[in-house]
């Protein structure tokens, strides 16, 4: 059966059968005893509804036990003879190629890997984990484990991610999650027990949470077990020709769905959770007595706009008990004038929020609009010293962020992400950058500087000008913004350097992402030398004004010898606080040398840089004694939440010298983020969750 291109569709007394179905006879008794239907005639009311029906007719055809496990054996003995055939003789491969016998490429055969174009058919093979002999004796294959093409089966598996940061937010940081990733390709992982007449589905099935295909369809099924969102992993489920009258809410969790095939039930509506489901892009439910809007919806709008209508009429879910603060030293006064407090808060900017790469989220809840009031509502409620943010646009800093804090009591600076140097002006306000706000009763701004990677890096000698220094880091436009600020109230008015910096999140440029973490503690130290140790003036503006470039580092003529044996000491004496979204995982070379003080050469995340810095001849390291404040409980669960990826890429880090952790901004409950697909939502305005810590200034 190809198109129907408007021609009318004959019914039998129970389905759709085409009259040249060879497998009419098999099928006829087998679906005329699920579902009881009136002799009608079915016209295509749009190309939509035609596809609904092109898709039911395909799914009737596959009542036969394991259709789908059959035809993949019968398409890999298939594979198998055509391999032979072409291995065999040089002189007759080429013929098949150049007559274009095969609609397969060399490579696709050579890679035993075969999928027809509308074949619903997947290879089959012994798991690649597996033995395949056991005591002499060949593994048996059967017919209900299929294999599938699992490249990009899995969650985060694929590179395209993050919108106008060059891709999808939801790619996983670094590397090693993307290793991860690549070590389960080539396992099983689709499941065919379709017409073996099945009533209940066994509970350790849905202990296989790495299926990608699950074929429940023609069987006896009254219901779909809660259970299922446990397999996360589903690109396609099918358990159509079921007596199912309902769908499990919790199906919304599997958010990787593309196919979901519910032909020939007895469902009459869907429950809203399924707007989940952004990336499906076949939703079969013809013949089920579905009432509207939904059946008018699918008929002629088709799936995504059905998805689109469950998720944005959804009602609001359950919202999240509030984040427990948790206490790390007891013995400390809360009242103390010592006490200072930070926020880290990626708020994800509206020209990064578009619905293709958050579809999961409702509209309503995706708009800036909504967001930025839930933002700034946590961010007063949490009334902490100092608010670090990443992702602010230039025109909602400036318009929203430093209005809504000012009336707060809080004075704020604000850096442009570097693409705004070539701009127009009003350009220019679109481009996002790093606020970093504080309270002006408890701080005074001593001094603000920026540091661009790209100028700071073409002017400096110790990076070689290649073309992977200008493919790789200069079309990255990160910044790292500092403010040096003096404490009013605690006794000699010590000084607190905070640094709001948003490292490059692309997992496969991790030597970008060392660069640009060693340039920002290298710049550290010249502005904690410079400002914070040394006293430099201010200009009229209240800050010293910079190019960006970083700063002058042959300080030869200001060199005191008396002085100079003092620096390392004064130095110490600076508090130290570095915040931002630094898109790697605590396990990445990132975090080790953040919070080692050093990264050896041979690590993995500096290999490619020996093509275009120096860093790679001899490591990283720097001067200060750092430590995340989220260590002390073994950081959070997560501090990003999207389908693709859930973890830790935020961080807060301090001097341990001068500042001392007394108290953390607890993790989110973790049994409700397990009903949650990802972030923003209508509770969460951000794919990130704001960090707070609490710090006494040591004396």
């Amino acid at each position: 059966m190809n198109h129907f291109s408007g021609a009318r569709v004959n019914v039998t007394s129970n389905h759709l059968i085409p009259t040249s179905d060879p497998y009419n006879s098999t099928n006829a008794p087998i679906m005329n005893h699920q579902i009881n239907m009136e002799n009608r005639i079915i016209y295509p009311s749009s190309q939509h509804h035609q596809i609904q029906l092109t898709t039911q007719q395909r799914s009737r055809a596959s009542a036969t036990p394991h259709h789908h496990s059959k035809a993949a054996m019968a398409l890999q003995r298939n594979q198998a003879n055509l391999s032979a055939m072409m291995s065999s003789n040089s002189i007759v491969t080429s013929g098949y190629q150049n007559r274009s016998i095969t609609p397969y490429s060399q490579e696709d055969v050579i890679s035993g890997i075969i999928q027809p174009q509308n074949s619903s058919a997947v290879l089959i093979s012994s798991p690649s984990n597996h033995p395949s002999k056991q005591n002499g004796k060949k593994t048996p294959i059967t017919p209900q484990l299929l294999r599938a093409n699992t490249t990009n089966s899995f969650p985060g598996s694929s590179s395209a991610n993050r919108g106008s940061k060059s891709a999808d937010p939801n790619s996983f940081p670094n590397n090693n999650s993307q290793t991860a990733s690549k070590q389960k390709i080539g396992t099983w992982s689709a499941l065919d027990m379709g017409g073996i007449g099945i009533h209940v589905l066994s509970k350790e099935l849905f202990n296989y949470s790495f299926l990608t295909k699950l074929y429940i369809n023609h069987n006896q099924l009254s219901f779909i077990p809660d259970s299922i969102s446990k397999l996360a992993c589903l690109e396609v489920l099918d358990a159509s020709g079921n007596n199912l009258t309902s769908v499990p809410s919790s199906l919304g969790i599997c958010c990787n769905l593309k196919e979901l095939l519910l032909f020939d039930n007895r469902i009459v509506d869907l429950p809203f959770e399924l707007g989940n489901l952004y990336l499906l892009e076949t939703l079969g439910l013809e013949g089920n007595p579905l009432t509207d809007p939904l059946r008018s919806l699918l008929q002629k709008d088709g799936t995504r706009a059905t998805i689109e209508y469950l998720r944005d009429m959804s009602p609001v879910s359950k919202a999240p008990d509030d984040r427990k603060w948790i206490v790390v030293d007891k013995s400390v006064d809360q009242n103390s004038e010592n006490i200072v407090s930070i926020v880290s808060y990626n708020v994800l900017c509206s020209q990064y929020a578009s619905p293709s790469h958050y579809g999961y989220c409702p509209s309503w809840a995706l708009s800036w609009d909504t967001r930025k009031e839930t933002i700034m509502s946590e961010l007063l409620s949490l009334n902490s010293d100092i608010i670090c943010l990443q992702e602010v646009e230039a025109c909602e800093h400036e318009d929203f962020f430093n209005v809504k804090l000012k009336e707060a009591g809080y004075d704020g600076v604000f850096w442009a992400k570097s693409r705004a140097r070539t701009m127009s002006e009003k350009d220019r306000k679109s481009v996002d950058g790093c606020s970093t706000f504080y309270k002006s009763s408890m701080f005074s701004l001593v001094a603000s500087h920026l540091l661009e990677f790209q100028p700071s890096a073409l002017k400096r000698s110790d990076f070689k000008k290649s073309e992977d220094f200008f493919n790789r880091f200069m079309t990255k436009d990160n910044i790292c913004g500092y403010s040096v600020l003096k404490h009013k109230h605690i006794e000699g008015n010590p000084k607190v350097v905070v640094t709001n910096a948003h490292i490059h999140w692309d997992p496969e440029y991790t030597d970008v992402k060392m660069v640009q973490s060693a340039m920002m503690m290298e710049e550290l130290g010249h502005v904690v030398e410079k400002y914070a140790v040394k006293n430099q003036p201010l200009t009229d503006s209240g800050s010293t004004k910079d190019d960006g470039k970083g700063l002058d580092t042959d300080t030869s003529n200001n060199k005191n010898p008396e002085n100079e044996q003092n620096m390392a000491h004064l130095i110490s004496k600076v508090g130290l606080l570095i915040c931002g979204d630094f898109n790697s995982t605590p396990g990445s070379g990132l975090y080790e040398f953040l919070s080692t003080s050093k990264l050896n050469k041979s690590h993995f995340d500096l290999e490619k840089l020996e093509h275009y810095s120096d860093y790679a001849k001899c490591g990283l390291a720097h001067d200060f004694s750092l430590k995340s404040a989220y260590a002390s409980i073994g950081e959070m669960n997560c501090t990003n939440y999207t389908p693709t990826f859930k973890g830790v890429i935020d961080y807060i880090w301090y001097s341990t010298g001068t500042l001392h952790p007394t108290g953390l901004l607890g993790p989110i409950d973790k049994d409700w983020l397990t009903t949650q697909v990802g972030f923003p939502n209508a509770h969460i305005p951000s794919d990130h969750i704001p960090l707070m810590a609490e710090f006494l200034w040591r004396q």
